[in-house]
């Protein structure tokens, strides 16, 4: 790479000057200009992960973002113990020139401050934490602190990959000043913008790019083309967004921008699916904010967590990273589904997949506010190969759910593919919800039954039905008002 540069000058030096030069006197916040001396912290390089990662591999976005506060130095640990290789950190410079880790330019939407962060001293982010409420009470108890750029660098730099980048411009500068401080040119890569002149600035400077796309109408095959002429497979990729459930990117633009040849990574993937999905169609990489969940080293668990305060890898709403979908969190390990003007579903993607021949599922449900429609219901939806979002006439599934109506109707429907109405299966009538008052219930799935019993009355029904045996759950509110409140939730596996 160093043939890139100007007779006698080395990358390092190349790369110091850039930052240094555009900074001038860098002050104590950012750590002092790039020394000789400066110690290396580790030499695992982006030309040694890209040999190592083989077809199927995972970038960690915000650390594991869907269930720790995002770029939190707790956030980068938890990604990296559950085995990832490269993680994307965004960079931003407070008023007094510190450079600290937080992906938006404002304080309001991920800390307990306000206001602008480059017009904040260092020591009021410092005395603030990071304040996701989405992400369960726990965190608000524990106040995670915003890191210091130079500290992710000491601990991770050299060890793992990390996709650099400067949400603001006046961070840039001193941010690539400190990479080559620690001399880490050869194990970072440059995140950016797809228009951005920095990539043909860092790939002057032998730096590896992640040139991502923010929008699918950004992604037309000509301006994929036109950034992938500028990228080498060796240590660059383009990066392109999942336009969200149930409306993956067009397979067209997909397939064009494979053919580049360049490693297109999808973001953020949040379900083993849309890892599957993508991966069928040539993306061998992606970059997730649920990496312990997507790679399987997380615990499968067989009861809810919910009295912990905290999401568990693999707890998905709608869009996890959208706070309209958040789950409300209540006393006692109980929490609510009210949504507005939508239908309210979780993935329990954390007790998934069930693979025993026969299970049964318990939980209890209460209405903090009915439904207006009585016909409206509750559903446990199951027989599930995958965990895909689910939510009533979708069609995009087969499986089951068992419901029961605000009126209170038992019911056993199947859903196929493609089909947005249910097909029934058996129901009966039993005592209509209260507002307030505890409702329980218990499924029970063999190899040729299903049962849908609720345990505070003497109902149930059963059908025998084979069709579907797949190991993810889901459970909801399918009404768009009312509140949905559950506890209890465990799963048990029979041999």
């Amino acid at each position: 790479m160093d043939e890139l540069l100007p007779r006698g000058i080395s990358r390092r030096a190349a790369l110091g000057l850039l930052g240094a030069a555009a900074v001038g006197s860098v002050t104590t916040g950012c750590r002092s200009t790039p020394a000789a001396s400066a110690p290396v912290t580790g030499d695992y390089s982006v030309t040694d992960w890209v040999a190592d990662r083989g077809d199927s591999y995972l970038v960690a976005h915000r650390g594991a973002g869907d269930v720790f506060p995002e770029h939190s130095m707790e956030s980068y640990d938890a990604a990296v113990g559950w085995g990832a290789q490269a993680m994307e950190i965004s960079v931003g410079i407070t008023s007094d020139d510190v450079l600290v880790c937080l992906h938006d330019l404002t304080l309001d939407r991920t800390t307990s401050l306000t206001g602008n962060l480059r017009t904040t001293p260092y020591a009021a982010v410092a005395n603030g934490w990071l304040d996701v409420p989405r992400l369960g009470p726990r965190w608000a108890q524990t106040k995670v602190k915003v890191p210091l750029f130079e500290d992710v660098l000491r601990k991770y730099g050299g060890r793992v990959i990390l996709a650099v980048e400067a949400k603001d411009e006046r961070a840039y500068a001193p941010m690539m000043a400190m990479v080559a401080k620690y001399r880490l040119e050869s194990a970072v890569m440059l995140k950016t913008y797809f228009k951005s002149k920095r990539i043909a600035e860092a790939k002057a400077h032998g730096l590896g790019v992640f040139a991502y796309f923010t929008t699918p109408a950004e992604l037309t095959p000509e301006a994929v083309q036109a950034v992938a002429s500028q990228l080498t497979p060796r240590t660059d990729a383009i990066v392109v967004p999942n336009s969200g459930p149930g409306g993956y990117l067009d397979t067209r633009l997909v397939e064009a921008a494979v053919a580049t040849g360049i490693p297109i990574w999808p973001y953020p993937l949040h379900r083993r699916s849309d890892v599957a999905h993508y991966a069928a169609l040539g993306m061998n990489g992606a970059v997730t904010s649920n990496i312990g969940y997507l790679l399987g080293k997380t615990e499968q668990a067989t009861t809810d967590q919910w009295a912990s305060g905290a999401l568990a890898p693999g707890e998905l709403t709608r869009d996890p990273y959208d706070d309209r979908f958040a789950i409300a969190w209540g006393r006692g390990g109980s929490i609510a589904l009210a949504a507005k003007g939508t239908q309210h579903f979780l993935t329990l993607g954390n007790l998934g997949p069930i693979t025993a021949p026969s299970y049964s599922v318990e939980f209890q449900a209460s209405y903090a506010a009915l439904p207006t429609d009585p016909l409206a219901n509750f559903t446990l939806a199951f027989g599930h190969t995958d965990d895909a979002y689910y939510e009533h006439r979708l069609g995009a599934s087969n499986g089951y759910h068992a419901i029961m109506q605000a009126n209170g109707e038992l019911g056993l429907y199947a859903h196929r593919t493609g089909k947005t109405a249910g097909i029934k299966l058996a129901v009966k009538k039993t005592a209509p919800a209260f507002r307030g008052e505890w409702l329980k219930f218990r499924l029970d799935v063999t190899p040729t039954t299903l049962t849908w019993n609720r345990l505070d009355q003497p109902a149930k029904v059963t059908v025998m039905d084979k069709a579907y045996r797949g190991g993810y759950l889901h459970i909801g509110r399918a009404s768009t008002d009312g509140s949905l409140v559950l506890r209890g939730l465990k799963v048990t596996h029979t041999p």
